[in-house]
């Protein structure tokens, strides 16, 4: 009997990647291992940003002024905030993909490198989010600029 339900076959036979245990081959386990370094780094940066953005929140709000500008002082702050949080979650998502591809340096266990993989899909997801509602802010903007130009 025909199952058209049936998932479709695969092209990854899914058995270059692991040994004839189960566990990972040594090829993808130095493939990850030369990923780590990267990962690590750029997450480093995304931490470094995130404490630079967060400096200078503080200095915003501490500003000489006097209370005239505190409403100015609350928007530089609050649109540091808003960068603060772009840069905090990648940044944490990045840093223990790095973990856990140690992990999986260590352990060699196909679990692990699902591990690894999943916080690196959660890291694209949250790329992928974000520059769509960049593009969307960005469509919006464009056709308000534009309705503004033809009713002026």
């Amino acid at each position: 009997m025909d199952r058209p339900y049936q998932p479709p076959a695969s092209n990854f036979g899914g058995h270059e990647n692991f040994d004839s245990s189960g566990r990972v081959s040594q090829r993808t386990t130095d493939i990850m291992a030369r990923t780590k370094g990267w990962v690590r780094f750029i997450a480093v940066l995304m931490f470094v940003n995130f404490g630079i953005s967060a400096i200078q929140a503080m200095l915003a709000l501490g500003a000489t002024g006097g209370v005239e500008n505190i409403s100015y002082k609350m928007g530089q702050f609050a649109g540091l905030a808003i960068v603060m949080l772009f840069y905090l979650y990648p940044a944490l998502k990045l840093n223990s993909y790095a973990s856990r591809i140690g992990v999986l340096l260590q352990s060699g266990r196909a679990g692990d490198l699902e591990a690894a993989l999943n916080e690196h899909r959660a890291f694209w997801r949250y790329v992928g989010t974000v520059a769509l509602i960049i593009l969307c802010i960005g469509v919006i903007a464009a056709f308000i600029g534009i309705l503004g130009a033809v009713m002026h």
